[in-house]
């Protein structure tokens, strides 16, 4: 019987939920689990020489079938940096990115709660550029700017 990899993949991170895994990691659990299926696609292939061939190959598959893999199961999640991990988790990508930076505050759900006016957000942009960049933020008052032609005048 041959492997069907994105089966095994997929069961795989369903029976770890929530833990992260690289693709070297799950290979590894690959050949460990299916011996026999591992050994008939290195025989049967003329590129794969040694087990570390076989494992690069295995590697390069699994990313390979993420986009499809992450199409079919919604829950599959990937990390954006390298290597990238592997995950099965049921929150939205708005609660995985707020579980990720610690924050305390829930994201909005729906169209009312995500309306706020241009003054509540100079206080969030200043800090996030504050903190990710060390820069302070000043707003421009147009009643003090030098713009001495009119509205509309800098323009």
């Amino acid at each position: 019987m041959a492997l069907n990899l994105g089966k095994a993949v997929v069961d795989f991170l369903t029976a770890h939920p929530e833990e992260k895994f690289s693709a070297r990691q799950i290979a590894e659990w690959l050949v460990a689990t299916f011996p026999d299926e591992c050994s008939a696609k290195k025989a049967s292939s003329q590129a794969l020489e040694t087990d570390a061939d076989l494992l690069q190959q295995l590697v390069a598959e699994i990313g390979s079938q993420r986009p499809r893999l992450q199409k079919k199961h919604p829950s599959l999640k990937t990390t954006e940096g390298r290597p990238r991990k592997y995950y099965i988790s049921e929150k939205s990508d708005s609660a995985e990115v707020a579980a990720a930076e610690n924050v305390g505050v829930a994201a909005p759900v729906g169209k009312d709660d995500a309306k706020i006016g241009e003054h509540g957000l100079y206080p969030l942009l200043s800090s996030y550029l504050w903190a990710e960049f060390g820069v302070y933020s000043k707003r421009i008052d147009e009643k003090r700017s030098s713009n001495k032609r009119g509205p509309n005048g800098n323009r």
